[in-house]
């Protein structure tokens, strides 16, 4: 018979959240789980086939709790703004799991796809639909690049490189949204792409 589970897999998982949000997904390890649960390292193994597995919990774990955090969004006007407020809020308060989210991931969809696949993010694309008076497109392109912007003060801020007042969150989210909004109003599709020459000297440089 094998042998029994001390602990449950959701007790175990939870136990490897604590671990991972304290410590970084690098700490988690059947070991120091277990020494969070007050035990040796068996449990892991007697609940999960391997660590991997584990590991894959943890992330999905992880990104219910931030699902849940950038959702309420949609309770706040304008959305959008608030969508990435709370994104950087979650980078500020959760720096492992921000990092466990999105620097650690396969990067196997395109940028555009992980924005969208975003809490609310269908809700934010609508409502700037409605304040920027711009067809779907537009307002999808709109809110790319002002989260574009968010998620690199989001980086800055869960490598603890610099810290960022309310007042210049407002702002510099303010001015992305501004620029973005002036941009897809005017300028035509085929001119939102890199000139000719800087691709070429891209090309040089591989």
């Amino acid at each position: 018979m094998p042998p029994k589970a001390k602990f449950t897999r959701e007790e175990i998982i939870s136990a490897a959240l604590e671990v991972a949000r304290s410590k970084g997904i690098e700490a988690v390890t059947a070991r120091e789980v277990g020494s969070f649960l007050g035990t040796s390292s068996s449990p892991v193994f007697v609940a999960f086939k391997n660590m991997d597995e584990l590991l894959n919990e943890v992330y999905n774990s992880a990104v219910c709790e931030y699902s849940e955090f950038i959702a309420d969004a949609v309770n706040y006007t304008p959305a959008f703004k608030q969508f990435g407020i709370r994104l950087i809020e979650f980078a500020r308060t959760q720096p492992n799991l921000f990092k466990l989210i999105y620097k650690n991931s396969q990067g196997d969809k395109s940028y555009s796809k992980m924005i969208m696949s975003m809490p609310a993010a269908d809700f934010c694309v609508q409502t700037i639909m409605e304040q920027a008076q711009v067809e779907f497109e537009n307002a999808k392109l709109i809110f790319e690049e002002v989260l574009l912007a968010g998620l690199g003060i989001c980086y800055m801020i869960a490598d603890n490189k610099c810290a960022f007042t309310e007042q210049e969150l407002n702002k510099y989210l303010g001015i992305a949204y501004r620029g973005a909004v002036m941009t897809v109003k005017t300028l035509k599709e085929d001119e939102y792409s890199v000139h000719p020459s800087i691709n070429n000297q891209l090309r040089n440089n591989e």
